[in-house]
This record gives structure tokens, sequence and C-alpha cells, in this order.
């Protein structure tokens, strides 16, 4: 992030921030997260995730919460140990980095958004790609730069697409946001602004006046259909593209009361269920392939301990886990009321059935 994810306050604007079984099997939702990862303090703000092939997960640490700490790029093992996987280079006009949404290409690569949408003025946002060499990070390059609010990433058939959750305002006072998409190979992108980039594939609009922030979470079904969350409101979005990768089709596929927002999204190709994070309601729920939504957990105001959401910004699966990344930031509207210690990922076991605990 979640991939990702929250609200720059200044900016009036929320950056929010394999499974074996059956596409039934959380009819009746998953058990609450029964344990966590700890993270370490310099691991405030945790973001979005990026599943490796041998089940490494790539964590990325925006660090929002505390500045002091660079944001960085972790690696939480299969043991679920956590280690530094790859500091990052800063932008050269904000002297800072803030990586949110990550995904791995077929090349091993990984392709990064920077969210630079606290730093003034705006405009300084990038897409980066993390070049790995036999297994470890190597140099960083820019893909593309002039975002606006860099946020989720998705990685299909050659292409890096981005959401940036605010562009600009409609005349209506809506949000516009705004989808790309990169060749793998691009670099050094400088994105036109007005709509009038060759990359623009899909916009958004917002209406809700307070959560004033649309693309966010990322990811493609199997069937090639690309879905994105609009978090200000609080759905998902289908997006059908042709070969040329532009929308040819474009509709609300998910939205359920029970939702107060939706921020990362994970697909998981063995079930066809895609898990959506609401940072706001701290909840995760997962959506069927026709855009039934099921709880899948949910928690009150928590510090984070003993495994429960805290804010969460993405949730991905690996094996029989949902790996939950916590954000703990606060929002207007948010179960959350302030960002504590400890810093965690919350990890469900997926369940046939179970109950919904809350820790108020």
């Amino acid at each position: 992030m979640k991939k990702a994810m929250f609200w720059i306050m200044p900016l009036a604007i929320l950056i929010l921030a394999g499974c074996a079984g059956t596409p039934g099997l959380l009819t009746t939702g998953a058990r609450t997260a029964e344990r966590q990862i700890d993270l370490p303090d310099s691991c405030n703000t945790p973001d979005a995730m990026a599943v490796l092939s041998d089940g490494t997960i790539i964590l990325s640490v925006p660090n929002f919460t505390d500045p002091t700490s660079p944001g960085v790029l972790m690696k939480v093992s299969r043991d679920n140990s956590v280690a530094l996987y790859s500091k990052l280079p800063a932008h050269p006009a904000t002297g800072r980095v803030y990586p949110m949404g990550v995904r791995e290409a077929p090349s091993g690569d990984l392709y990064l958004a920077d969210c630079q949408a606290m730093e003034k003025p705006k405009g300084h946002s990038r897409l980066l790609r993390v070049h790995v060499e036999n297994g470890k990070p190597a140099r960083v390059t820019v893909v593309a730069e002039g975002l606006d609010v860099a946020n989720g990433v998705a990685v299909r058939d050659g292409f890096v697409y981005l959401t940036d959750s605010a562009v600009g305002k409609l005349d209506d006072g809506a949000v516009l946001s705004a989808v790309y998409r990169f060749r793998l190979d691009e670099e050094n992108v400088k994105i036109l602004p007005g709509g009038g980039d060759p990359h623009l594939v899909a916009t958004l609009k917002t209406s809700n006046e307070e959560i004033q922030v649309g693309a966010d979470g990322i990811d493609f079904d199997k069937a090639g259909n690309l879905l994105v969350t609009n978090c200000g409101d609080a759905t998902i979005e289908k997006i059908v593209l042709d070969e040329k990768g532009k929308t040819v089709n474009q509709t609300v596929w998910a939205k359920d009361d029970r939702m107060k927002s939706t921020d990362g999204i994970f697909y998981d190709v063995h079930t066809g269920l895609l898990y959506v994070a609401d940072i706001l309601g701290n909840a995760i729920f997962a959506v069927s392939s026709e855009g039934a939504v099921t709880e899948v957990a949910k928690n009150g105001d928590c510090t984070g301990a003993d495994g429960l959401l805290d804010g969460p910004s993405e949730a991905v699966v690996r094996g029989d886990e949902i790996i939950v990344a916590n954000f703990d930031r606060v929002f207007p509207g948010s179960v959350n009321t302030k960002p504590d210690k400890p810093y965690t990922l919350s990890v469900i076991r997926i369940h046939s059935s179970s109950t919904t605990d809350s820790c108020d």
C-alpha cells in the first residue's frame, strides 16, 4: 500500500493509504486476527505488500506518522522474521521518499509508488523501479514523475499500472483521480497535467466531501478486468480495457453499506476473492466474482496488540493466511483514534466459519 492508503491533513487528502480453498470459503467470514508480526519502532506506518513467489513479503513503509524515520522497504520472511530490504533514494527536490503501493514484475523487479503528497508544492510523486539482481535490490530508476498522490500499483502483461488518488477537482467540487499505464521498460516519463497524458487509462470521480481521495487500491481479476477502489466513496470499480489499454467499460462493481472506505486490494487467483482493506472502518472484507461483499474481520479502536486490526491499509494472501498491514493513522470518521505502538502486521488464518471479535 496497499497496498495503500490515509489523509494528508493539510491537503484534505486521504492516501489510503495464494490461498488454498474454494471461492465459497469465506461465506460466513474468517476469524479475526489471531496473532501479529511485530515491526521495529522505525516502521511506524506500514502500508502495502508484494508477495513474492517464495512466500517472502516485501513491505513498504512510508513513515508518515514519524517522518524522522526514512521511508524504506522491509522484508518479511516465510517464518515472519522482519529485516530491512532496501533503503530508497530520496526525491532530489524534497529530500524525502514515501514508498506506498508495491508489486513484483515477472523479472523480479519491484515497482513502487513514491507518494510525495505531504510535500509542497504538489506534483513530486513518482513511480519507481527497484532493479533486483540475484534476489537482492540493486539500483533504483524513475519510471514516471510529476504525479500528485501516487498510491496503488499493479503489474500485468508487460505493463505497470498506477493510481493517482487526487489529480484535481471538478466543477461540482468532486475529486478527480486517475489510473496510468506504463511499459515495464519505460523510464523518466514526465506526466502531462490536465488529463492529456497518453499514459492515462481511466479517471474516477469521488463525491464524498470529507474523504477526497479517489483511485487507491488496484489489481486485476483472473479475466483481466482492472479493479480499482474509489476510497472516499467506498466502492470498487471494474474497468474493461481494450488491447491498447484504453477503457471501453467502467462500472461500480462492488458497494456495501458495511464498508466505510476502500483502500488497498489484493486479488487471490486461487479462490477468485478480492480482499479489500477498510481503513476507516477498521475491517477487512472479501468480494466474490459477482461483487458480493463478506466481512472477514473487524475490530474496534485498538492499539494493534494481540493481532487486532489497527487502521488496515492492505491485506494480502500467503498460503492459508491473510497478512494485514496496519497503517494506524487517524482520519475523519475513522474507528482508529490515535497512532500508537506496537507497529504491526496482523495475521488472519483463513477458516470456513468464525465469529467477528471486537476490542471495544
